[in-house]
């Protein structure tokens, strides 16, 4: 079962399903039954929003029934509940949830903890402040010199991203950013491939590491659209220090920019990511790396990633012959056309 199946994560982790020569039976889940993957895999489910009361029970009536072996998370609104629940999970259903322990999926998902994180470890780290007074904001603002991020903790997407020019504009913008934090800008992004890079490695049940991945990016949206993955050995130090001093299962996202004194991690993303299919199109197919290592008990193979471009572009999901009050996920179908 791979949750989010309206989600672009969620779909990459079906998309490198459906690439890798496991034999899986693919159940697409989400909230919701207007999302594009329900429509494309194999069984489609909808389940509750995990914040809901009796979320849990309910979930676990639901994978019983459907008779899931494993569960993959495409949604990031899921990641902390299927952390914190995945012994009880397995215990009640059988069902074995591919995911990060929670105390590094609290890390992942707070941008200070991540920044904190990283300096604690003497690793590369971009300067950051949380301060509750804005006049000290301001004060830190000036001594680093602007331009300066101002960030939401706990977003995703570049959303509550800013990147604020003068003081003018951070008193305007910090009251009305959620959970607020101040960084220091490593390098301006740009729409041209640069200095932008999303990357992973990735943990085996034995506590082997594969990898590093490397890709540089352009983004629109918050989203990865152009991706160039080549061996950017640069990268190396700083990917393969995280790996060593966090306590990570399976796959970890690392976001980074190159700056004048070398490469500084600014995101950790302890799930897969939106570039997951990508990656697996490469030959680093994280999710049949999981599935071999936590549920075959195997021993992946060292992956041999090809250099290459990839270019994102919009597609449709039709379903004919229904209006959107009539779906029904794991009965209603979809197609794509092919285009190209």
């Amino acid at each position: 079962m791979v949750t989010g199946a309206g989600s672009g994560v969620g779909q990459g982790i079906v998309k490198a399903l459906r690439i890798s020569e496991l034999p899986v039976a693919v159940v697409s889940a989400d909230i919701a039954p207007m999302n594009a993957a329900l429509y494309r895999t194999d069984e489609a489910l909808l389940i509750p929003r995990v914040e809901s009361p009796g979320a849990l029970e309910e979930l676990r009536d639901v994978i019983t029934s459907a008779a899931i072996d494993v569960i993959m998370v495409g949604s990031e609104f899921d990641l902390s509940f299927f952390s914190q629940h995945r012994a009880a999970i397995l215990e009640q259903t059988g069902a074995r949830v591919i995911v990060a322990p929670p105390g590094t999926v609290a890390i992942a998902d707070d941008k200070w903890l991540t920044a904190e994180f990283l300096r604690e470890n003497g690793l590369p780290y971009a300067p950051s402040s949380i301060s509750a007074d804005l006049d000290e904001v301001v004060a830190t603002s000036a001594a680093w010199g602007y331009p300066v991020i101002v960030k939401t903790k706990r977003g995703t997407s570049s959303r509550h991203v800013h990147i604020v020019a003068d003081e003018q504009q951070l008193r305007r913008v910090w009251p009305v950013t959620p959970q607020p934090m101040l960084q220091e800008v490593v390098k301006m992004p740009t729409s041209e491939l640069g200095n932008e890079y999303t990357c992973s490695v990735f943990r085996t049940a034995s506590g082997r590491v594969l990898g590093p991945f490397h890709a540089r990016r352009t983004l629109r949206g918050g989203t990865s659209w152009h991706i160039e993955v080549d061996r950017f050995p640069q990268l190396d130090s700083v990917l393969l220090g995280i790996a060593e001093r966090l306590p990570f299962e399976g796959t970890l996202n690392v976001q980074l920019m190159m700056g004048a004194s070398g490469p500084v991690p600014f995101e950790l993303n302890a799930r897969f990511s939106g570039t997951t299919a990508v990656r697996a199109s490469f030959g680093f197919n994280e999710p049949a790396m999981s599935l071999l290592s936590f549920y075959y008990g195997e021993e992946p193979p060292a992956p041999v990633i090809r250099k290459g471009v990839a270019m994102r572009y919009l597609e449709e999901v039709f379903v004919e012959g229904v209006g959107a009050s009539e779906l029904i996920p794991g009965a209603s179908k979809g197609h794509v056309r092919p285009w190209f």
